[in-house]
């Protein structure tokens, strides 16, 4: 984490038992771009597990297109939306929790289901990875 992004968040949240605020986007917080994965590039990103998609060789790519590119964010965001929308909600009964949220559970047969992992942010098909 950059060292001054961290310094402000201490003088932010500087005890366990807090009720203060900070914004997810230090850059533009009240606007929809891509200035969050330029904040990961630029290891101020809130969440460990944001920050680990920048870390990790395999989803790097991705979080550096976007923060190159915000055509390319807002092209596979709209892409990711209408995708999410296809979605059939399972509820009751008729769904099942994942163990691990990027697979489907062991023994889960062809239900039509998806993951992120499916998402090929290079071509927009959704057919392999970045």
């Amino acid at each position: 984490m950059d060292p001054t992004f961290f310094n402000n968040l201490r003088l932010t949240c500087p005890a366990l038992n807090t009720t203060n605020t900070t914004n997810l986007d230090v850059r533009t917080p009240n606007t929809f771009d891509n200035k969050y994965y330029v904040d990961l590039v630029n290891r101020q990103g809130l969440f460990t597990s944001d920050q680990d998609m920048f870390v990790d060789n395999r989803t790097k790519p991705i979080v550096t297109g976007f923060a190159n590119n915000q055509s390319l964010f807002f092209e596979k965001f709209v892409f990711s939306m209408v995708k999410m929308g296809m979605l059939n909600v399972l509820t009751g009964t008729n769904g099942q929790i994942r163990a691990n949220c990027s697979a489907k559970n062991p023994g889960t047969v062809g239900d039509g289901a998806w993951s992120v992992v499916d998402l090929d942010v290079g071509s927009g098909d959704g057919a392999a990875a970045y």
